[in-house]
């Protein structure tokens, strides 16, 4: 009987904390404003006013700590009725253990991008990070099935990374075209858009907006739609950021290319008595 109660109640708990997590994109649901519909001098994909992050206190500059406590908060007040139904004992336990668990899978799920080459290296989030640069990473899953990866500088978040399974009838369309017209009219303005370059970049069609102090990006990843939010102050200074340059691991070291490289041709020991017979004559 206990089993049963126990398993109800983190089936109720599990239901609660995907409410936490709804939002499809990083955006507030009362994004843009009308100013933001304004014919913007700044070009293509110039937004006037700043667009609001979602949930409510997210914000660039906070560490993976005060990212958490956000998300804390949130978790606390969706489960707040859960553990007042819950009557004391085995049910409590259940809530406050499943609580504790949720709260602790953002703070695990850190990946810090240091000396050591990572499995992220073999996802579609290459490219997003440096190595030997202070960066790290962390994500989380939202109820909409939208997975969520932030990324920071010395422990303070620059960039939010979403992935959105795009579908017929989805609140982004079927497809990238689809999913830039969508944001078109979100944001009240059309983006600048870059198409896929193999050599030169990008690997995939771009499109992008840009507020006062953020920089949205769209990726074309096929059925997958990449919105990738960053700071602008970094991203428009990226370079300053990332001082240590990834060296080729396809590269040989200098000493290893002497004692692999082919042995030069012992000299020919006629050349000199060659010469020699020319200078008697």
């Amino acid at each position: 009987m206990k089993l049963i109660r126990f398993a109800a109640v983190s089936a109720l708990v599990a239901s609660a904390l995907g409410l936490v997590l709804v939002e499809d994109t990083a955006l507030a649901k009362d994004n843009p404003s009308k100013d933001a519909k304004a014919k913007s001098a700044g070009g293509p994909g110039t937004i006037a006013k700043s667009v609001m992050l979602a949930p409510e206190g997210l914000r660039w500059g906070l560490t993976l700590e005060g990212l958490a406590k956000v998300y804390d908060q949130a978790i606390d007040k969706e489960m707040l009725p859960l553990l007042r139904k819950a009557q004391p004992g085995p049910d409590l336990d259940a809530v406050n253990e499943e609580l504790r668990n949720r709260k602790g899978v953002l703070r695990r799920s850190r990946v810090d991008f240091g000396d050591t080459p990572t499995g992220v290296d073999y996802t579609a989030l290459k490219g997003e990070y440096s190595y030997k640069n202070g960066e790290s990473m962390a994500s989380l899953t939202l109820r909409s099935g939208t997975q969520r990866y932030f990324f920071f500088f010395n422990d303070s978040l620059w960039k939010i990374y979403d992935e959105h399974k795009l579908k017929e009838g989805g609140t982004l369309g079927a497809n990238f075209d689809e999913a830039v017209k969508v944001l078109t009219k979100r944001f009240g303005v059309a983006p600048k858009l870059t198409k896929a370059d193999p050599k030169k970049g990008p690997a995939m069609n771009e499109a992008e907006w840009r507020d006062p102090d953020k920089v949205i990006r769209a990726v074309d990843r096929g059925d997958i739609l990449a919105m990738i939010y960053s700071e602008r102050r970094v991203y428009e200074n990226l370079a300053s950021y990332r001082k240590n340059k990834v060296q080729d691991v396809k590269a040989l070291d200098a000493e290893v290319v002497n004692v692999t490289k082919a042995p030069e041709p012992p000299p020919d020991p006629n050349k000199d008595k060659d010469k020699n017979k020319k200078k008697k004559k």
